[in-house]
């Protein structure tokens, strides 16, 4: 695992406009009751990835919606914020192209 990530900030927030990824966000918050796993808030609610994933030879980063639903979490934009400030997110390099 390594621990610092280079990504192109614009194309992620277009990554998580597309169709995959709302519909991927929407079972995740399903699961969770649409509420924070951390505080049950209702509001602001965001889906966090609790690791990313990109390919060991090419560096490229999986898309959103392709990460299993267990490595997503439904927080709230208060509690998601604090956890990226208090801790880093592992990183994992895979070498195949296969949903994880």
């Amino acid at each position: 695992m390594t621990d610092t990530i280079t990504v192109d900030k614009q194309a992620y927030y277009l990554a998580l406009e597309d169709h995959q990824w709302k519909r991927l966000r929407m079972a995740v918050l399903d699961r969770d009751g649409h509420q924070c796993r951390l505080c049950a808030s209702k509001s602001q609610l965001q889906v966090h990835h609790r690791q990313y994933h990109r390919y060991k030879h090419s560096g490229e980063w999986l898309k959103p919606w392709e990460y299993h639903p267990a490595l997503l979490v439904t927080l709230c934009g208060t509690c998601h914020e604090q956890g990226h400030s208090q801790y880093s997110i592992p990183i994992k390099e895979i070498i195949k192209k296969t949903q994880l």
